[in-house]
């Protein structure tokens, strides 16, 4: 067992409360303090039909209830639309693009301030999500304990969440209806998410049918800071974390069909048509997501920001293509910092030189210096079963590359990411047959190590724990 998986469950075995003692205390052991805990409407029947702003959340510790943040994102099935050929609002039904209602659909969050607009349904309904932090989780309240202060009766839902990874470690959360009266930010605020157009006010000046569409756009929180400067370019990384120097160290997260091809690339993406689905700020969590990447209008990438970690998310949705480059480069702030992997885990230097590093695809990648430590895990899914054998590990280190860099500065530093070799078929729902594909890649942002040895154990633990998401157990709870 991990040491930091030994160290939580000591936290459970304590003082005997409410008649339980030992390690029956009322005490989460969970130990994933990054990992945020999703549930959907469907699951939460007692909060059906209420507003989304009564909707409050607590845990049980040391012997009374206090309230913890939650938040309810509302989704709703919406048509992509054609694509936009002006930038009128004429005809605008609640489309994506907001030139129409045609083509494919997708579930996606609602926001009234795009083209998607607000859900019709303003309750919490079946398909909304439900989000708050597992680090939140207190213990399991008694049978017969009375409902938290400026809470409904009758509407108190228990949701037991378990680490399938290591026996015995639970948490509890408690969901209610309030009266109005309690906030459900709790007075926390974990993500702050400032979506800034050069232009002004996004449906007013925002460029549909072509961009470039600049943007000063930031995510902050305790731990890090990320900085966007068009939909598809995400180039800032600092870690804020207690010790880390703060200096930004990313020249940009970068897809490109191969190290001599600028055809494609975010800047190219970012260039063309294309429009933002969500733009949300909320205190548990973050969301930027947008469509529109060249010839694949309907391709989406999703940024789900909270506390601790960034969640990317890309679908595929494009004609055949010939393979595709995912990899973060980073900036030459980053020289100083060790680039480590599953196939790397002694490390090499982050300096513009370059290494021996395996072509292998890694389970987990980390870089860590005087500037922070910053995990990633990246994978991939698809119904193409061929692709996973077709793909490889690109790792570059160097300041004089002879390929062209096709946006950003003109060197690789500690370039890494997946490289899909071989073709992709077509992933466009609008032409069959159609394949799919969806990319993740999971970012954690933390101080720099006290201890390099322990590095590599944290980096495998915590990918594990990503392959391994928690479970949740879903009961009603308190007066009937």
């Amino acid at each position: 067992m991990h040491v930091r998986r030994m160290l939580a469950i000591g936290l459970v075995c304590g003082t005997a409360v409410a008649g339980l003692t030992g390690c029956d205390a009322p005490t989460s052991s969970l130990a994933r303090p990054t990992t945020p805990v999703v549930l959907t409407g469907s699951k939460l029947n007692r909060l059906g039909g209420v507003a989304p702003e009564r909707v409050v959340a607590f845990r049980w510790l040391s012997g009374d209830w206090q309230q913890i943040p939650v938040q309810v994102d509302q989704r709703k099935v919406v048509a992509f639309g054609s694509a936009p050929a002006t930038n009128s609002s004429a005809g605008v039904t609640g489309s994506v693009y907001g030139s129409g209602s045609g083509g494919p659909t997708a579930l996606q969050y609602a926001d009234p301030n795009t083209w998607v607009g607000a859900d019709p349904n303003p309750k919490v309904d079946a398909d909304d999500e439900v989000v708050f932090m597992a680090s939140d989780a207190g213990g399991a309240a008694p049978t017969g304990t009375a409902d938290p202060a400026h809470t409904q009766a009758k509407s108190g839902t228990r949701v037991e969440v378990t680490d399938p990874r290591a026996s015995g470690e639970k948490g509890w959360v408690y969901l209610y209806r309030s009266d109005g009266t309690l906030d459900p930010a709790a007075g926390k605020d974990y993500v702050d998410y400032d979506f800034t157009l050069t232009s002004g006010d996004y449906k007013a000046t925002y460029r549909r049918s072509e961009g470039p569409n600049p943007e000063t756009s930031r995510v902050t929180t305790a731990s890090y800071s990320i900085g966007f400067s068009d939909r598809w370019k995400e180039v800032s990384w600092k870690v804020l974390a207690s010790g880390a120097s703060q200096v930004d160290v990313l020249d940009g997260h970068k897809n490109q069909f191969s190290t001599s091809s600028c055809s494609r690339s975010n800047d190219t993406f970012s260039g063309e048509e294309g429009a933002f689905v969500a733009n949300i700020d909320g205190p548990v969590r973050a969301i930027r997501s947008y469509v529109g990447a060249n010839s694949g209008p309907l391709t989406q990438r999703t940024h789900l920001m909270y506390r601790d970690r960034e969640d990317i998310v890309t679908n595929l949705r494009v004609h055949a293509i010939p393979g595709m480059m995912d990899f973060v480069d980073y900036s030459a702030a980053a020289k100083g910092m060790t680039y480590r992997s599953s196939t790397k885990t002694g490390g090499v230097a982050i300096d513009g030189v370059t290494d021996a590093v395996s072509t292998a695809l890694p389970k987990w990648e980390a870089v860590d210096g005087p500037q922070g430590r910053i995990y990633t895990r990246n994978v991939f899914r698809s119904s193409q079963t061929d692709l996973q054998a077709g793909t490889t590990q690109f790792y570059r280190d160097q300041t004089l590359p002879h390929e062209p860099q096709c946006w950003g500065d003109s060197s690789y530093y500690g370039a890494s990411g997946s490289f899909v070799q071989r073709g992709i078929a077509n992933t466009d729902p609008r032409a069959t047959p159609t394949a799919w594909l969806t990319a993740t890649r999971t970012v954690q942002f933390l101080p720099p190590a006290a201890d390099k040895a322990k590095i590599a154990p944290y980096a495998a633990d915590w990918a594990a724990d990503i392959d391994a998401p928690l479970t949740t157990t879903v009961a009603a709870f308190g007066t009937d």
